[in-house]
């Protein structure tokens, strides 16, 4: 990793097409301009970082959560309550006639 300090208004060059503008300096903040090439993606570390967690999550959840859908079927099947769940009230029938008027 090159280290560099630069103060406000400096420029960084990369090659001949990223250039890195320092905009603004504050206590524990600095304000960066990009120019760089369309075909470059920028991403922030973090973004990419919750991104990669998100997938690695996904992968892991995708293999077992069939297996874990049948499993709780067939749990829930045996019972006789058929795919209510297991703290579920029942539910009474509901009426479809309108209610008279009672006068």
């Amino acid at each position: 990793m090159l280290v560099m300090l630069r103060r406000e208004a400096d420029t960084i060059l990369i090659g001949e097409e990223i250039e890195i503008h320092i905009l603004e300096c504050s206590r524990g903040h600095v304000k960066l301009g990009l120019v760089v090439p369309k075909r470059l993606a920028i991403v922030r570390g973090e973004i990419r970082q919750v991104s990669e967690q998100n997938r690695s999550a996904a992968r892991g959840a995708g293999a077992e959560l069939p297996a874990l859908l049948a499993r709780r079927l067939r749990q829930e099947m045996g019972n006789g309550r058929g795919a209510c769940a297991p703290d579920a009230s029942p539910v009474a029938p509901v009426s479809r006639s309108r209610p008279r008027d009672t006068e």
